[in-house]
């Protein structure tokens, strides 16, 4: 029997889902025979290269690309296997075998394979992904070729002291076991795990800090009048869209998603709606109203091009110019970009705001976690507010 052909192709049906986007499919032929495998990806027009079978204008293209040569290698070493005991593979044996990947999996007993493939064609958020692939990559560096059998309770606590020996922070550790606990629970859901003993039963998850870092009213001040130093240059860029969020009370993903769409005007008052790129949820700021309408004064500097004010670089390097604007401002706080949203919540609460208003503007799904910001002010930081109220 022949050997079986294999490549990618698009958009085979000429038809786009309803989110604009069609897939991407393995074509197997053999004798003038095809058959088509799914690869549960998904791209738009825009994202794929006809010419060389390859991901393109996504943002992870690159680890899209590795995962779909993986997937057709591993599909290849299945039929080798199966000349190399005389029993040649045939089409309809191919498309049941692969069965949407699962069972080749079970044949390679490869754990962090299976990681990837989940992480690559699901619905989740791209940062998220990216956060994910992280967890792999530590998988791989501590123990390689893992097999699905290999994830045991001792498992989980050799991976914790792994961690903890490369002096990890439990914040760090608690993010790499949750994200492994997330694979075990898929692998199980797709009946690639026999379930008869939970490994995570018996494991007691650390308990790590939660820190709200937040400035006082006196800060915003330096900060405000630190703005309007022409000698930082490119700084103020990142400052002002750092006071925004201060005044504001957005995420950073939510901020990079804003363009001049989602100002809008109603009774002359200008208001900010928005939904959110982590929660979906909607929020409806009256920017009018916030902190005596200083974001409106922070956009008035970019009237000429609003969309231009919410584009800034990478979370990681706007936090490092911020660490610079601290410094240079004299500022003790430590701040990241995060610590806009914790100081708008902080000073909300502080002045009086309903924690149910509080939690409406800040568009958390859940009133506990809104509470929080409730009971992190004690009686010092209290009375420092109150000299400065």
């Amino acid at each position: 029997m022949e050997k079986i052909c294999f490549k990618l192709v698009f958009n085979r049906k000429k038809k786009l889902n309803r989110n604009g986007k069609a897939p991407v499919q393995i074509e197997a032929c053999q004798q003038s025979k095809k058959v088509y495998i799914s690869t549960n990806v998904y791209l738009k027009p825009g994202q794929w290269d006809r010419k060389t079978q390859e991901v393109v204008s996504h943002p992870n293209s690159e680890l899209l690309n590795r995962y779909l040569q993986e997937y057709i290698l591993r599909i290849e070493w299945k039929e080798l296997q199966m000349w190399k005991n005389d029993t040649p593979l045939s089409l309809e044996q191919l498309k049941t075998s692969v069965n949407g990947n699962e069972r080749i999996y079970k044949d390679r007993r490869q754990f962090t394979d299976f990681c990837k493939e989940y992480i690559y064609t699901s619905r989740k958020r791209d940062s998220t992904k990216k956060n994910l692939i992280t967890t792999v990559k530590l998988i791989d560096i501590f123990k390689t070729k893992m097999s699905f059998g290999d994830l045991t309770y001792d498992f989980i606590i050799s991976f914790e002291k792994f961690m903890s020996a490369r002096e990890y922070k439990t914040n760090t550790i608690i993010k790499h076991i949750k994200h492994l606990r997330s694979f075990y629970n898929e692998a199980v859901n797709r009946k690639l795990i026999n379930n008869k003993e939970d490994p995570f039963r018996r494991y007691r998850m650390l308990r790590g800090e939660t820190k709200y870092t937040f400035l006082l009213p006196e800060e915003l001040v330096v900060l405000e009048e630190f703005a309007m130093n022409t000698m930082i240059g490119k700084l103020s860029h990142t400052l002002d869209a750092f006071l925004f969020c201060c005044y504001t009370g957005l995420r950073y993903s939510d901020f990079c998603s804003l363009s001049h769409e989602n100002l809008i005007k109603i009774d002359n008052k200008e208001w900010l709606i928005y939904r959110s790129v982590k929660t979906e949820v909607e929020s409806r700021l009256p920017l009018y109203l916030l902190f005596n309408g200083k974001a409106i004064s922070i956009l008035n500097k970019y009237r000429h091009d609003t969309d231009s004010f919410f584009r800034i670089k990478s979370n990681s390097a706007i936090d490092k110019q911020l660490k610079k604007i601290k410094y240079m401002s004299g500022i003790n706080t430590h701040i990241s970009f995060h610590t806009a949203r914790h100081t708008n919540a902080t000073l909300l609460v502080y002045k009086g705001v309903n924690i149910t208003t509080v939690q409406k503007l800040l568009g958390h799904k859940n009133i506990k976690t809104t509470q929080h910001y409730a009971d992190i002010l004690p009686q010092g930081i209290v009375n420092d507010l109150e000299k400065n109220a």
